[in-house]
């Protein structure tokens, strides 16, 4: 199993870095995560947010490349649906030939209304959009002339001659958090972000209906928020009030008209304070992982019997 240093690049609640630093402190722990012996640094993207969510994963992961030799990079995940695919397959290939080969393309449909409101995509539309953009992009790969004509693009006689290291092209994953989005994930054959979760098992029995081969496809853990001290008390004392945002950011911009919210099963938020009694509070079915290093250790456990390729922390 590979493990992953997965960053949404956010400032911290109520102590906010100023851009440079917050930036370059993020670049360091990326080489850090190399040195370390990690497998992968792959980044998020969100647009808008208050603490600053890193809005643009490809310029981020081009400072990564030229500071890293070899370990792998990649978005987890690109909002693909508020994206022209063209310009994304054009972007991930210049990526692939400064890394020379290192780059994976995750993308996601997204949920934050906002965000498509603000960039002028109607947000019922996400899905198609996704679908249709992967197509674009995959054939945008082969470095062949094609035209496209579909519901929501429509490019004529284009080529790409920007062409990728790795061939025929970079491995490409989807988040699968729902019925719709997991059945087309194994029909197309792409690689799983976001497993681990309730489309894990289907995932895979609809990819043999496909007939593609599981053993050749790769599973991604969601992002495991972590946090280790000495003590459990003291990594809850640390952790707490970045862990009350993330599930503030999520509920506050989830779209249950689209089909995605992060409410799961709590009505309301616990106080801080209260997050640590709260059992198995997290986010995308996965618990918050707080205490000392043997703590998670043993939480961590939980994956070893789930057929991921990928740890995703």
């Amino acid at each position: 199993m590979k493990i992953v240093f997965t960053s949404g690049i956010r400032n911290l609640p109520g102590k906010p870095l100023p851009l440079v630093q917050h930036y370059r402190d993020h670049l360091e722990e990326a080489v850090l995560a190399e040195e370390l012996g990690f497998d992968n640094v792959w980044v998020s993207e969100h647009h808008f947010s208050p603490d600053q969510w890193n809005p643009s994963p490809f310029t981020f992961l081009a400072a990564v490349a030229a500071r890293t030799s070899h370990i792998c990079l990649g978005t987890y995940v690109l909002l693909l649906p508020l994206r022209n695919p063209v310009q994304v397959a054009e972007d991930v290939a210049v990526l692939d030939n400064i890394s020379n080969g290192r780059i994976d393309l995750a993308v996601g449909v997204g949920s934050a209304a906002g965000e498509f409101r603000t960039l002028g995509i109607p947000v019922n539309e996400r899905l198609g959009r996704t679908f249709e953009a992967l197509t674009v992009i995959e054939r945008c790969f082969t470095g062949e002339e094609f035209s496209h004509r579909g519901k929501y693009f429509d490019f004529p006689n284009l080529r790409m001659t920007t062409t990728t290291v790795q061939q025929p092209g970079p491995p490409i994953w989807v988040a699968s958090m729902g019925p719709q989005s997991t059945r087309w994930t194994a029909r197309r054959g792409y690689h799983m972000a976001a497993g681990g979760g309730p489309g894990h098992a289907p995932y895979e029995q609809q990819l043999r209906e496909f007939g593609h081969d599981p053993a050749t496809r790769q599973i991604a853990s969601v992002p495991i928020r972590l946090h280790l001290a000495a003590t459990q008390e003291a990594a809850w004392d640390e952790a707490e009030a970045g862990l009350h945002q993330v599930l503030h950011f999520y509920r506050s911009r989830s779209n249950p008209e689209a089909g995605s919210s992060a409410a799961g099963p709590l009505k309301e938020l616990p106080r801080l304070g209260e997050f640590r009694h709260v059992r198995g509070i997290g986010h995308g079915g996965t618990p918050f992982m707080v205490g000392t290093p043997d703590d998670v250790l043993r939480m961590l456990e939980q994956f070893r019997d789930k057929r991921l390729t990928h740890l995703s922390l």
